[in-house]
């Protein structure tokens, strides 16, 4: 970390860290995927948690990839136990578990929507840099490393 960054630029950087995960997070849950992708770095990369060994680099890639998603498929994202480790003035590291659960409801479906899951359980690991004056992932990798399927509903 740089000795020459006060305590409160470390803590305005990690804080913006967190919104930027936070904020992807919301993009996909509402199905705004390309803004989704907008919090990427133009020359970002991004492997998604099912498909770890597949990287996908550049802005408009990772667009292209996000908009394939299912239409009508229906995501909420628990990012937790976020930690941010600042480097720089311009650039942070990050950590965060990530719950995912999914359904499809039908077309005129009013929520509570039921989800016969999975729910994913995972890890981020990021890489942030201040690009423009925005901080952006520069580097999103995903990881699943448990799925729960639950019990029948009562």
């Amino acid at each position: 970390m740089s000795a020459s960054l006060t305590a409160a630029e470390r803590l305005e950087i990690e804080r913006a860290c967190e919104r930027v995960i936070h904020g992807y997070s919301r993009a996909l849950d509402v199905g705004d995927l390309s803004a989704a992708a907008d919090f990427f770095a133009e020359n970002g990369s991004f492997a998604r948690p099912m498909t770890p060994d597949q990287v996908t680099t550049g802005r408009e890639a990772i667009r292209a990839a996000l908009l394939t998603r299912p239409k009508g498929l229906l995501t909420k994202h628990l990012s937790t136990n976020v930690v941010i480790d600042v480097e720089s003035a311009d650039s942070a590291r990050g950590f965060s578990y990530l719950t995912m659960i999914s359904c499809t409801p039908g077309q005129d479906a009013k929520p509570p929507h039921v989800s016969n899951g999975p729910l994913w359980f995972g890890e981020m690991q990021d890489r942030f840099v201040r690009e423009n004056g925005q901080w952006k992932f520069l580097e999103r990798r995903g990881s699943i490393q448990m799925k729960f399927f639950g019990g029948a509903s009562s």
